[in-house]
């Protein structure tokens, strides 16, 4: 019977952080609600088709959303980084 009540106090853990990562994930996902019905709404969540194209408009997305997909793994600090580097280099002199 100890064993049975152990297991069901590590399933409850496991229970209470799934939710509250969730809820933190869905807390950061509203810095990115503009930027979604901006440029990629046509898309639905969590598929792969949003994904390239919140990618594609990287370069136009609110720094509070690059910062909640930095947060939640979406993206690397590098590929922001590296981004911002290759848009830098684009821009075309006046003439």
């Amino acid at each position: 019977m100890m064993k049975n009540h152990g297991a069901l106090i590590v399933a409850a853990a496991l229970i209470v952080c799934g939710i509250g990562s969730a809820q933190a994930a869905h807390k950061d996902v509203k810095h990115c609600a503009n930027d979604y019905r901006n440029f990629c709404h046509q898309w639905g969540l969590e598929t792969k088709g949003l994904e390239n194209c919140m990618r594609k408009h990287g370069d136009k997305l609110t720094n509070a959303c690059v910062a909640a997909l930095v947060k939640n793994g979406e993206v690397s600090q590098a590929e922001v980084d590296d981004g911002k580097r290759r848009s830098a280099t684009e821009v075309s002199p006046h003439k």
